[in-house]
Parts: C-alpha cells; sequence; structure tokens
C-alpha cells in the first residue's frame, strides 16, 4: 500500500474569471499518518484548499489523487478494467469533515445525530451504530450526553460530539477546518485534547487552525499558505524556528 493518500498537483481555485485566485498552483503530498497543520493569514486560501480536498469546492484546475483515483475527473476505472462514472460521495465517505460549526440536527438527540449516517448511507445495523456511538461519546467524555440534544450543550461538547459524529464513518483522513475558531477560550482546550489524542492513535489529518501550540506539538507537517499560494512546508522546527521566507517571519511576529 502507498505512503501517499493524497497527492495534490497544482491545484487552482479561481473566481471572477481569474481575477480573484483563491488558489494559485497548489502542489503537496499527503501521507498516511501525517498530522498536516495548515497556517496563514486570513484570505490565504488554506479553507478553500481544504475544502478542495473533498471538492467541496470545485478545483478551477490541478488534479488531486485520493487512494491513488484522480478525483477531480468525471471517470474513474473499475475493477473491471473499464470506465466508469466517478461515484464522489464513495470517496467522500473516507473522509471525515469537521467544520467551525458544528453541523448538527437541532432536532435529533446526540445519538440520532452520530448513527445517521453510517444507518443511511453504509447500511450499519442501527443496534451496532449505537453501541459504536456510545464508545466513542465515551472515547471524549460524553457518554451522559447520549439522549441530549445540540441546544444542550457547550459549544466545546458539540464539537467533539461532530468529530466523533465524523469517525462513526472509519474514515481514512479527518480534515478540519478552523474547529476552535468559533469556541470560548476555555473550551478550546477540551477539543485539541480529542483531536492530539487522534494524531496519537496515527489517524491521517489535514488541520486548518490559528492554533500555533498545536501545529508546534502535534503536527508532523506544517504548510504555511499565502495569497493563495503554499510558501513553504516543512516540519514545525523548519516552520517555526528556521523560517525561510520573509512573508512566513512576517506572520510569526504577528503572531507568537
Amino acid at each position: 500500500m502507498s505512503q501517499k493518500l493524497i497527492e495534490v498537483k497544482d491545484l487552482k481555485k479561481y473566481y471572477n474569471r481569474g481575477a480573484i485566485k483563491a488558489l494559485d498552483g497548489v502542489s503537496v503530498d499527503i501521507d498516511r499518518g501525517d498530522v498536516m497543520v495548515v497556517i496563514g493569514p486570513s484570505g490565504s486560501g488554506k479553507s478553500t484548499f481544504l475544502r478542495s480536498l473533498n471538492l467541496l469546492e470545485q478545483p478551477t484546475g490541478g488534479s488531486i489523487l485520493f487512494d491513488g483515483v484522480d478525483i477531480t475527473k468525471k471517470r474513474e476505472k473499475g475493477a473491471d478494467g473499464k470506465l466508469h462514472k466517478l461515484n464522489i460521495d464513495q470517496h467522500r465517505q473516507k473522509m471525515g469533515m469537521v467544520f467551525q460549526h458544528f453541523n448538527l440536527f437541532p432536532h435529533m438527540t446526540i445519538l440520532d445525530n452520530m448513527i445517521l449516517a453510517p444507518v443511511q448511507v453504509k447500511h450499519m445495523d442501527k443496534a451496532a451504530a449505537e453501541q459504536k456511538a456510545l464508545t466513542l461519546l465515551a472515547r471524549v467524555g460524553l457518554s451522559d450526553r447520549a439522549d441530549a440534544y445540540p441546544i444542550q450543550l457547550s459549544g466545546g461538547q458539540k464539537q467533539r460530539v461532530a468529530i466523533v459524529r465524523a469517525l462513526m464513518m472509519e474514515p481514512e483522513v479527518m480534515l478540519f477546518d478552523e474547529p476552535t475558531s468559533a469556541l470560548d477560550p476555555e473550551m478550546v482546550g477540551e477539543v485539541l485534547e480529542v483531536m492530539k489524542e487522534l494524531a496519537l492513535g496515527g489517524m491521517t489529518m489535514v488541520v486548518v487552525t490559528h492554533e500555533m501550540g498545536f501545529a508546534k506539538e502535534v503536527g508532523n507537517r506544517v504548510l504555511f499558505m499565502a495569497d493563495g499560494k503554499l510558501v513553504e512546508q516543512g516540519s514545525p522546527a523548519d516552520i517555526f524556528d528556521h523560517p525561510q521566507s520573509e512573508r512566513l517571519q512576517d506572520f510569526l511576529a504577528k503572531v507568537l
């Protein structure tokens, strides 16, 4: 099995007929087990990059190979060797996504929120799904909230639920789009702790965040983006202790 899980080649996303270049030729490989943290100023293309990985944003150009399949193409080669229409939903199931805002269904209990996709999409047995959900809730310290509704939970609790809800689908990679930016400061730690545990467990993760401490401590690779371009990438030590470009030096001077 290849170490490369996702290969991004010359990814572009333009708006207004090319007047706005949200992504301007980004190329990067994401290996299995990587905890890749994406940092940079607002408007640098970080979230566009992340959302392009599962085609929530349709790229203008370039390619994204996921498990060896170019998901930007309309067709893929099947087991029979013939070309078939690409089933993007099938590929998306392997990518867990956690947003700034928790996207929980307010009219459903936490347990029902968690089992909805596995039962409906993966046709998982409901009792088995409930058992799995309870196990995951216990893992993030929320086993007593299974019958609660989202409105009864704090922001930090909702985000922890959003993370384990994504884990219910047994994804190959977890994508986090600024998962703590909508939280009160005292709730940030509890969410980062869950993410840290996931990383230690070997989960492949791509995390867009402003939490530089997390990037330094948990990330094994850091990408610095600015103006739609990938300016620098390297280990946390490379990026934070030995920044090469003036753009990165300037950014770190403001945030550290």
